[in-house]
Protein backbone atom coordinates (compact mmCIF):
# COMPACT_ATOMS: atom_id res chain seq x y z
CA UNK A 1 0.00 0.00 0.00
CA UNK A 2 1.25 3.73 -0.97
CA UNK A 3 1.63 5.97 2.20
CA UNK A 4 1.93 9.79 1.49
CA UNK A 5 5.13 11.45 3.98
CA UNK A 6 4.92 14.81 3.48
CA UNK A 7 6.14 14.84 -0.32
CA UNK A 8 7.28 11.37 -0.47
CA UNK A 9 5.23 8.62 -1.26
CA UNK A 10 6.26 5.42 -0.01
CA UNK A 11 5.46 1.54 -0.75
CA UNK A 12 4.61 -0.58 2.17
CA UNK A 13 6.35 -3.68 0.48
CA UNK A 14 9.04 -1.96 -0.42
CA UNK A 15 9.80 -1.10 3.06
CA UNK A 16 9.04 -4.85 4.07
CA UNK A 17 11.82 -5.72 1.83
CA UNK A 18 14.25 -3.83 3.70
CA UNK A 19 13.22 -4.43 7.31
CA UNK A 20 13.48 -8.19 6.70
CA UNK A 21 16.90 -7.66 4.55
CA UNK A 22 18.63 -4.98 6.84
CA UNK A 23 17.00 -5.65 10.45
CA UNK A 24 16.70 -8.47 12.67
CA UNK A 25 13.17 -8.17 12.35
CA UNK A 26 11.06 -10.24 10.40
CA UNK A 27 7.63 -8.34 9.28
CA UNK A 28 4.93 -10.99 9.86
CA UNK A 29 1.73 -8.72 8.73
CA UNK A 30 1.31 -5.57 7.14
CA UNK A 31 -1.47 -3.88 8.77
CA UNK A 32 -0.91 -0.69 6.80
CA UNK A 33 -4.06 -0.82 5.24
CA UNK A 34 -5.71 -1.35 9.02
CA UNK A 35 -4.78 1.98 9.89
CA UNK A 36 -7.52 3.54 7.24
CA UNK A 37 -4.92 6.32 7.43
CA UNK A 38 -3.27 7.35 3.84
CA UNK A 39 -0.41 8.73 6.06
CA UNK A 40 0.82 6.25 8.42
CA UNK A 41 2.72 2.46 8.34
CA UNK A 42 1.95 -0.18 10.21
CA UNK A 43 3.52 -3.77 10.94
CA UNK A 44 3.30 -6.63 12.78
CA UNK A 45 7.18 -7.76 13.16
CA UNK A 46 8.94 -10.44 14.96
CA UNK A 47 12.55 -10.61 16.59
CA UNK A 48 14.05 -13.48 17.70
CA UNK A 49 14.75 -13.45 21.56
CA UNK A 50 18.63 -14.43 21.41
CA UNK A 51 19.08 -11.13 18.82
CA UNK A 52 17.74 -9.37 22.18
CA UNK A 53 19.96 -10.45 24.63
CA UNK A 54 22.49 -13.31 23.72
CA UNK A 55 22.59 -16.41 25.88
CA UNK A 56 19.64 -15.59 28.07
CA UNK A 57 15.99 -17.67 28.21
CA UNK A 58 12.92 -16.21 27.82
CA UNK A 59 11.01 -16.62 31.35
CA UNK A 60 7.94 -15.38 31.65
CA UNK A 61 8.11 -15.52 35.76
CA UNK A 62 10.87 -13.64 35.41
CA UNK A 63 9.01 -9.78 35.20
CA UNK A 64 12.25 -7.86 35.27
CA UNK A 65 13.47 -10.20 32.55
CA UNK A 66 10.63 -9.57 30.80
CA UNK A 67 9.89 -5.81 30.85
CA UNK A 68 13.64 -5.56 30.11
CA UNK A 69 13.33 -8.02 26.73
CA UNK A 70 9.85 -5.98 25.68
CA UNK A 71 11.76 -2.38 26.18
CA UNK A 72 14.52 -3.40 24.61
CA UNK A 73 12.98 -5.10 21.22
CA UNK A 74 10.28 -1.72 21.42
CA UNK A 75 13.81 0.48 21.28
CA UNK A 76 15.17 -1.61 18.30
CA UNK A 77 12.33 -0.72 16.10
CA UNK A 78 13.88 2.99 16.00
CA UNK A 79 16.61 1.72 13.50
CA UNK A 80 13.67 1.31 11.27
CA UNK A 81 13.16 5.05 10.79
CA UNK A 82 16.34 5.00 8.51
CA UNK A 83 14.23 3.48 6.14
CA UNK A 84 11.93 6.96 5.69
CA UNK A 85 12.17 10.37 4.53
CA UNK A 86 13.90 12.71 7.50
CA UNK A 87 11.11 14.18 10.06
CA UNK A 88 9.45 10.67 10.39
CA UNK A 89 8.25 9.20 14.40
CA UNK A 90 7.43 5.49 15.34
CA UNK A 91 5.63 4.38 18.19
CA UNK A 92 5.55 0.68 18.74
CA UNK A 93 4.71 -1.77 21.64
CA UNK A 94 6.20 -5.90 22.42
CA UNK A 95 2.79 -8.03 23.51
CA UNK A 96 3.89 -11.42 22.47
CA UNK A 97 6.55 -14.02 23.19
CA UNK A 98 5.98 -17.23 20.84
CA UNK A 99 7.14 -20.04 22.67
CA UNK A 100 8.02 -22.40 19.29
CA UNK A 101 10.05 -19.67 17.74
CA UNK A 102 11.77 -18.03 20.75
CA UNK A 103 10.99 -14.64 19.20
CA UNK A 104 9.05 -11.89 20.35
CA UNK A 105 5.93 -10.29 18.67
CA UNK A 106 5.81 -6.09 18.43
CA UNK A 107 3.41 -3.79 16.56
CA UNK A 108 5.00 -0.71 15.25
CA UNK A 109 3.44 2.63 13.55
CA UNK A 110 5.32 4.80 11.42
CA UNK A 111 3.74 8.19 10.58
CA UNK A 112 5.60 11.86 9.46
CA UNK A 113 5.80 14.08 12.21
CA UNK A 114 2.89 16.13 11.25
CA UNK A 115 0.99 13.72 12.99
CA UNK A 116 2.32 14.08 16.95
CA UNK A 117 3.52 10.83 18.69
CA UNK A 118 0.67 11.36 21.27
CA UNK A 119 -2.04 10.50 18.95
CA UNK A 120 0.17 7.50 17.42
CA UNK A 121 0.65 6.54 21.19
CA UNK A 122 -2.64 6.77 22.05
CA UNK A 123 -5.07 6.43 19.28
CA UNK A 124 -3.40 4.22 16.25
CA UNK A 125 -1.10 1.88 17.83
CA UNK A 126 -3.89 0.72 20.58
CA UNK A 127 -6.07 0.39 17.67
CA UNK A 128 -3.41 -1.72 15.65
CA UNK A 129 -3.02 -3.70 19.00
CA UNK A 130 -6.65 -4.73 18.18
CA UNK A 131 -5.78 -6.18 15.03
CA UNK A 132 -3.45 -9.01 16.25
CA UNK A 133 -3.77 -12.04 18.01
Amino acid sequence: MYVLFRDDMLDSKDIIEKINSNTDFKVVTDLTNATKREDVMSFKMSIPVEKILENTKFDWENEELVNDIFSKTEGFTKDILEFFPKYTVEASSAYKWEELENCIYIVVVIANIDIKLKKLKLDILPRMMRQVD
